[in-house]
């Protein structure tokens, strides 16, 4: 992997320390050296030719020169001014503006100041590029099966490494604590580990609705393996097998099949023979995880009949898909029975905001799709008519209502249509706003587990808000923040497996036997994305902020998959979203309304705060209502000269725990804005009899560039 463009981390911060000094140091009167750039992002998975396109120019400060220019096969091909956008985590950020720029290459770079980005590709569509990148993740990921069998030769651009291929293993899944003997084999492991868990049956309804939603676009209905069936609709089906069996043998009773061994292929951990003392033992009953089955097998069922009625189904197996979806439909109303009749039980891990509930909307809106019935759509609106946006999250398996409503709304009643309607434009405003408090695109909510898992989750909700009402700021927003994603960042790397001159590659994955080598190069399993930037290095609670290294697993086996990690769930908006990318690719993108910009001031991410903290935040236009909410209870701010002001304590937090502030308000056109700001709790200041002694310890770090390993 070429990396010799990528100006490393530490550096970027010395030429930042010493572009200070310098500043510092200055006489009066004198002038004060221009800024220098450090480096230039791009997405490297590319662009579309005739799509919103941007990118970053990174400085220590305001440069002399701020211009761009596009090359292609060293040729320009086009150019422009940035964009001063300020100072974001410390960095002087220009955006530039590459829309003009319509000439197909396969070497374009973006340069200014005499740095250069890395290379990427511009083409006619560039998703239709990777979604055989999206499902070649999850067949790597099937279990009880052979990795040669999973995935043929060639299936994706992107090859995975050689080292991860391993046989067939977990043939003995599973047994019951009591000692019952199932056949639980098949499914998808769920992450880096070989774990199967009840609360993430939810993922095979987003593959196949990824499908059902986008099956007029040719590029959406690949058969990379020539099996005469659609990828989306095997990888739907394989996942719902799993949930079959369940339905079959327990009743439609959920349960967890935890991990269980080191960093070894899968093969190895048991001896593969049913019934010995060896076999994986079912925990954690998951009602939630019924539901969330139930509602799969409901859409797995409703895209298989839609291929086959739509000839995108070839030959024998068209008949049997046909009844394979007969199965999922006798599946799916056992699995949902099984919910509604233990409402109280357990919900089980990966759990649901709202409880069960939420899980059964779900279910309710796609066994009404497939069956017609009349009870499951008055079910459903009954519980949309109770929710407000504060009860809403992006579609993961913590939050399966935005894609339950955004599937319900064709068919709803009309007032169940408004409601829907109106929660998911705040939905959308929320997005748009929080995406604005930095000029990368990214979902401003930074924690201790990485950034890209809920902002990719928003990126397929954005996709199917999109879909339904066609808003054009919405669209922008998804291309802008996926690419985020593949490179666009402060840290010049694509957390995408595989895509891009420089991406992620210390997978924190058990398929590779390698990872606490220190010779390992690291693995690549195509399309697998990490979920990247935590609030604070895992190993130094002073560090910058936010945080992320591609740091390999000897040198941090505890924490390592809390940004290096991918799962079947993180994975599952991306795969919505690119999916739906390559079949919008030429849609409008320019106009459309957005929410008036409200950034806080202060506290900015990085401050360390104690005490009573103020937070400030100023609209950039006429705002109402103006709230903020660091305690889970939003409280009115005050007026001062065009400025809200707030105040909160972080007295009772542990030093060094990290949190945040949201602030809302709404414009002057009924918009509802949303702006975020993390803040630190600092430790107490030594006594003074030992401070000197101390203060090199206990002080915070300073703040440095984004990328800092601290």
């Amino acid at each position: 992997m070429n990396r010799a463009t990528r100006t490393h981390p530490r550096r970027a911060l010395v030429v930042l320390a010493a572009a200070l000094l310098t500043l510092t140091l200055a006489p009066p009167g004198r002038a004060v050296a221009a800024g220098t750039v450090t480096e230039v992002v791009v997405s490297q998975a590319g662009y579309s030719a005739g799509a919103y396109k941007t990118a970053y120019v990174l400085a220590t400060g305001t440069l002399a020169d701020p211009t761009f220019e596009v090359l292609s096969g060293g040729a320009v091909v086009g150019g422009g001014t940035l964009v001063d956008e300020g100072v974001t985590w410390d960095r002087r950020v220009y955006s530039a503006d590459l829309s003009a720029v319509t000439t197909a290459g396969t070497q374009v770079t973006v340069t200014s100041n005499g740095i250069s980005s890395h290379p990427f590709p511009i083409a006619a569509n560039i998703w239709t590029g990777y979604t055989d990148e999206m499902t070649a993740f999850y067949r790597i990921q099937r279990a009880s099966v052979a990795t040669a069998d999973a995935y043929p030769a060639g299936y994706s651009s992107v090859a995975p490494s050689a080292k991860v291929f391993h046989a067939a293993g977990h043939l003995d899944d599973a047994r019951a604590e009591d000692g019952t003997r199932y056949d639980l084999t098949g499914g998808w492991y769920d992450a880096g580990d070989y774990g199967k868990y009840g609360g993430n049956q939810w993922v095979g309804g987003e593959i196949a609705l990824a499908y059902l939603r986008h099956a007029d676009a040719a590029q959406v209905r690949q058969d990379r393996d020539g099996n005469g069936i659609p990828d989306l609709i095997d990888e739907a089906r394989w996942g719902s097998e799993y949930l079959v069996k369940f339905a079959d043998q327990l009743g439609g009773a959920l349960y967890n099949i935890r991990n269980r061994g080191g960093f070894v292929h899968p093969e190895k951990l048991t001896d593969n023979v049913p019934g010995t003392a060896d076999d994986r033992v079912l925990t954690d009953l998951s009602v939630g995880g019924s539901a969330k089955a139930a509602g799969t097998l409901a859409a797995t069922a409703r895209a298989i009949r839609h291929a086959v009625a739509a000839g995108h189904v070839t030959g024998a197996a068209a008949t049997d898909l046909a009844a394979f979806a007969d199965t999922a439909r006798a599946a799916a109303l056992t699995t949902y029975g099984y919910a509604a009749a233990n409402p109280d039980g357990p919900e089980g891990t990966y759990v649901t905001v709202g409880g069960i509930p939420n899980a059964m909307l779900w279910a309710e809106v796609q066994l009404h799709l497939l069956t017609g019935e009349a009870g499951y759509a008055t079910a459903a609106a009954a519980k949309i008519a109770t929710l407000t946006f504060d009860d809403l999250r992006a579609t993961n398996y913590w939050d399966l209502r935005p894609i339950s409503m955004a599937e319900f709304y064709p068919v709803a009643d009309a007032a169940t249509r408004t409601r829907i309607q109106a929660l998911l434009r705040q939905q959308a405003q929320f997005f748009l706003s929080s995406t604005d408090d930095t000029p990368y695109g990214v979902l401003n909510q930074f924690k201790n587990f990485g950034v890209n898992e809920p902002h990719a989750s928003y990126l397929g909700d954005m996709v199917r808000y999109y879909e339904l009402f066609g808003d054009p700021a919405v669209l922008r927003a998804v291309l802008k923040g996926t690419y985020w994603i593949f490179g666009a960042n402060p840290w010049n790397i694509s957390w995408v497996s595989g895509i891009g001159a420089d991406h992620v590659d210390y997978l924190h994955t058990r398929l590779d036997e390698e990872a606490y080598s220190r010779t390992s190069p690291g693995v690549v399993i195509p399309g697998a994305m990490v979920s990247g930037p935590n609030a604070h290095d895992t190993r130094d609670r002073r560090s910058v902020s936010p945080w992320y290294a591609d740091r390999p697993l000897w040198q941090d086996d505890t924490s390592q998959w809390r940004y290096n990690e991918y799962s079947i769930s993180i994975q599952a908006g991306l795969l919505y979203t690119v999916t739906g990318l390559a079949a919008l690719n030429g849609e409008p993108t320019t106009g459309g309304p957005v929410p008036t910009r409200m950034p806080v001031t202060t506290p900015v991410i990085g401050d360390f705060v104690t005490g009573s903290v103020t937070v400030l935040a100023q609209g950039e236009g006429p705002v109402t209502g103006v709230r903020h909410n660091a305690d889970g209870t939003w409280k009115p701010m005050t007026s001062t000269d065009g400025a809200y002001r707030g105040t909160f304590s972080v007295d009772g937090f542990a030093p060094y725990t990290t949190r945040r502030v949201d602030v809302r308000a709404t414009d002057a056109a009924g918009r509802v804005t949303y702006s975020s700001a993390h803040y630190t709790v600092a430790p107490p200041l030594p006594a003074p009899a030992t401070r000197c002694a101390t203060t090199t310890s206990a002080a915070p770090a300073p703040s440095a560039a984004p990328g800092s390993t601290g």
